[in-house]
């Protein structure tokens, strides 16, 4: 089997190596990439110590200041120059080195989830911290692996004098789709010429595909309070109001695309029974495979809301929270990524790594292994990419459309495991993760070595999404004229009231060895 997938890589490598798309280094190992792919090796146990540190300290959207502040000291210890507040963000920031082009950008997320406690490596659910946050989307494992190819990267330009720049962007609050929306609301990527990101997953690949479209917003309700037995003619509810709202979305939902998704929660339903509720609020999440689609949902949303309050005679305020156009793919970009990933290979799992694996996939029903993925998911680079008629929606999606982008996943959870899951926190601190993650680093560097190696990879790059944004734009950016948001208006408490999982602080990392 293994000599049947190293013949396939062989022979995917000529193909791509012979697109006229493709430079003539790009997927070959050179001095440069064995300079980055050494130093990853050799620094593996600091990126999996910092990953730790991380998944110890989960923390919700705009408020992750342990997981911030720590890849800020890694990156300032290597050398980069940091500057934190980005776009307004108390958590954000950018790490800079080198200088003058091309400058090539790599994404770098570290917010968790709420309510997702649960121990590490054990496969079954086992909350550590009522109520607390957990890493079920791998962010512990996506802030530092970036931030480690980011300075595999620099090592490599030292050492081989390329010219340029290399730039971390510390992006918060990815769950809530915030961090890099706001980062292009203001400009932040106006100086790159490529971005590189990735994701923990249970699969290999370098992806040529799009996410849904999204918009997210809140609704209002102002009504006036009574006794709910006594004199309910005198109030007005807000709660009423919602309700409303929601049963006018339901019917709509039979007369908009089949691909869309009509999402909600009530967060404020009222105070007790007993009492009209004089407030009221409904979250809603509108996604679709294109945001023009999004949008025509949205403000017939408007619409309902304004009837239901008409019905309940409320005053209704619409709050918009955040809003993400579809991710764009870059076709030049994802041909490069891939040839690199077929040079670096996919993670170097052992029978051990296996046995980790394994009871975390039959806790899914998944009885047949192997449980971990050798292999890389397919996509048809050669041929136009399609709109996404499911899945999730990503921040980094407006990005797309404002600098080229190519996105890496790594097989760092078991087969069967499902994003957000308390499966997923379990895994998210094990060898195997931070194998998968270390190799996507490699992939990173390797790419982003060749784009610096070869200006023409940029120019086609670029001249790419010129072509996408006239066909398929232009890009018009939807939170030109949205506040950022705050911590409350996303999670719903104060920052102060979210539990947390480590009391103390633990001992940091050893970063003197990055120097």
């Amino acid at each position: 089997m293994r000599k049947v997938c190293r013949s396939w890589a062989l022979i995917m490598i000529v193909i791509l190596l012979a697109s006229p798309a493709l430079g003539v280094e790009a997927g070959k190992m050179t001095p440069e990439k064995e300079t980055a792919v050494k130093w990853l090796d050799t620094h593996a146990a600091v990126g999996a110590e910092t990953a730790t540190y991380i998944w110890h300290n989960p923390e919700l959207g705009l408020g992750e200041h342990k997981s911030s502040a720590i890849l800020q000291e890694m990156l300032k210890a290597a050398g980069f120059k940091v500057e934190s507040g980005t776009a307004g963000m108390e958590t954000a920031f950018v790490a800079s080195w080198g200088a003058g082009k091309p400058v090539i950008g790599i994404h770098a997320e570290y917010d968790a989830l709420p309510g997702l406690s649960q121990a590490a490596g054990v496969a079954e659910e086992k909350i550590l911290v009522e109520g607390c946050p957990g890493h079920g989307c791998g962010h512990n494992l996506f802030g530092t692996y970036s931030s480690m190819a980011a300075i595999a990267i620099k090592k490599a330009m030292e050492e081989h004098g390329i010219k340029g720049t290399v730039k971390l962007y510390g992006t918060p609050s990815e769950e809530t789709l915030v961090g890099k929306a706001f980062f292009v609301k203001e400009g932040i990527y106006k100086d790159a010429d490529a971005v590189l990101s990735w994701h923990p997953g249970t699969e290999n690949s370098v992806s040529y595909a799009s996410s849904l479209a999204m918009d997210n917003f809140k609704v209002r309700f102002h009504g006036k309070a009574s006794h709910a037995a006594s004199a309910p003619w005198a109030g007005r509810s807000a709660l009423d109001a919602v309700e409303l709202m929601n049963i006018g979305m339901n019917y709509m939902r039979e007369h908009v695309r089949p691909e869309s998704r009509i999402m909600y929660c009530i967060p404020d339903g009222g105070k007790a029974p007993n009492v009209v509720p004089p407030y009221s609020e409904v979250w809603y999440f509108i996604r679709a495979p294109q945001y023009k689609m999004v949008k025509e949902i949205v403000d017939w949303s408007k619409k309902v809301a304004e009837g239901a309050a008409l019905m309940t005679q409320t005053r209704m305020e619409f709050v918009p929270i955040t809003a993400v156009w579809q991710y764009l793919p870059n076709q030049t970009l994802a041909k490069v990524g891939f040839a690199n990933a077929l040079l670096i290979g996919t993670p170097p799992f052992t029978e051990e790594d296996e046995k980790i694996a394994e009871p975390f996939s039959k806790s899914l029903k998944e009885e047949k292994g192997p449980f971990l993925s050798r292999e890389f998911k397919k996509f048809e680079y050669d041929k136009p990419f399609s709109w996404a008629t499911g899945g999730g929606s990503i921040d980094e999606a407006n990005t797309s459309w404002v600098v080229p982008m190519v996105r890496f996943t790594g097989s760092t959870l078991a087969k069967g495991t499902p994003g957000h899951s308390w499966q997923s926190v379990a895994q998210n601190i094990l060898q195997p993760a931070f194998k998968a993650s270390l190799t996507v680093s490699k992939y990173m560097a390797a790419t982003a070595l060749d784009l610096f190696a070869d200006p023409m990879l940029l120019e086609a790059a670029l001249m790419e999404l010129k072509t996408s944004n006239e066909k398929h734009g232009p890009f018009v950016d939807p939170v030109k004229d949205v506040d950022l948001p705050s911590f409350k208006l996303m999670h719903n408490v104060e920052e102060s009231q979210v539990p947390v999982q480590t009391k103390g602080d633990m001992p940091l990392p050893d970063f003197s060895t990055l120097k």
